[in-house]
């Protein structure tokens, strides 16, 4: 793909996160309020959730190997907290309102006390997951992955060396 074809791609995807965060944020505004935030603090809690998974993606298109995989799961992770917590916030009006009995996401206790402890400790596993990926991104080493020595000694022995084609002629023709 070329320059301009990959600036568009990483231009909609950037488009879209924004528009789904937008769309997101106001139930996750009301879920921490109705956990016991304070204004600022709901106001923040939006960009802890849906920002990781904004970090995932970035490191997921980045590394490469067990650190993507994690990525990968940090994401998917937070990706269905969010959903739940999304969920949660359109099943029940009251948390759309300011009369909301504080610290009850759900009128089932076991639901209600299960709901909690996921959206007050989705902060702090944003802090843990966020610095580990942020830290794997920086310690990546581009060249360790496509360099030619570490792609011949992983090679069998017996296997021939394939051409590698770059720039417009990269997929050879039949």
């Amino acid at each position: 793909m070329n320059r301009t074809g990959r600036f568009a791609l990483v231009l909609g995807l950037v488009a879209v996160v924004l528009m789904a965060f937008r769309v997101s944020w106001n139930a996750l505004s009301d879920v921490a309020r109705a956990i016991g935030a304070d204004s600022t603090a709901a106001f923040l809690y939006p960009i802890v959730v849906d920002g990781l998974m904004a970090l995932a993606l970035i490191a997921t298109l980045v590394l490469t190997g067990a650190d993507r995989k994690f990525a990968l799961r940090v994401l998917a992770t937070y990706t269905i907290a969010s959903l739940l917590l999304n969920y949660v916030h359109g099943l029940v009006p009251a948390l759309h309102t300011d009369s909301i009995q504080w610290g009850r996401l759900t009128d089932l206790n076991y639901a209600n006390w299960a709901l909690v402890l996921l959206a007050t400790s989705l902060p702090v596993g944003s802090i843990y997951f966020g610095s580990d990926l942020v830290a794997k991104v920086l310690h990546h080493n581009t060249e360790s992955a496509d360099s030619p020595e570490t792609a011949s000694a992983q090679r069998p022995a017996n296997r021939p060396r394939s051409r590698r084609l770059t720039g417009p002629n990269r997929f050879p023709s039949s």
